[in-house]
């Protein structure tokens, strides 16, 4: 990426840096839960512009007249085709946003967002919000969607959670495919 952003220099273009944050994960994972409190909160919505592109329809819908500010705009991506560069710029461009928080697809893959990320956009933050109760049934059933989302969080929270669960079988399969990932039951 850094290269990209020299060679717009050099054409005397100037590269835009937008953070984002990718909240992955599966239906009835806490996705929109989370969101929706992280921008009710001022030390998360202190001001800035945020696009929050959200691209799956869940049970809960967002609240945007509880949001701390009013910076943020809302945006839907229901077809998986509008998830490309030109549509992603278009919907940056259309208030000048300071950055971008997702509600991803968990049937889809997050290479496909990466790849249709514009230049100088670069992920700040990536979580993976699961069922604790659902996830070793997810793993079983859709394991490659799970490494998928697994890959590159940093953080995966698992809602729900049930006195008794297996902790440690869910544990191994974290640690299996990422070990740099915090991990934090709910």
């Amino acid at each position: 990426m850094q290269g990209a952003a020299e060679n717009c220099k050099r054409k005397g273009k100037k590269t835009m840096e937008m953070p984002v944050y990718l909240f992955t994960g599966f239906l009835e994972g806490g996705k929109t839960h989370v969101i929706q409190e992280s921008l009710e909160d001022q030390r998360f919505n202190s001001g800035e512009k945020t696009l929050l592109l959200v691209c799956e329809e869940g049970i809960d819908e967002y609240e945007p007249e509880s949001f701390w500010a009013k910076n943020v705009w809302i945006e839907q991506i229901e077809d998986k085709q509008d998830l490309n560069e030109a549509n992603l710029t278009a919907l940056a461009n259309k208030h000048k946003y300071d950055r971008v928080v997702v509600e991803y697809n968990g049937m889809w893959s997050v290479q496909d967002f990466y790849e249709a990320m514009p230049e100088g956009w670069y992920i700040y933050q990536q979580m993976l919000f699961a069922d604790a109760s659902t996830f070793l049934t997810y793993n079983a059933n859709m394991r490659q969607l799970m490494v998928d989302k697994l890959q590159n969080a940093e953080m995966i929270v698992l809602n729900r959670t049930p006195e008794g669960i297996d902790k440690d079988a869910i544990h191994k399969v974290i640690r299996g495919i990422t070990r740099r990932a915090s991990i934090a039951y709910d």
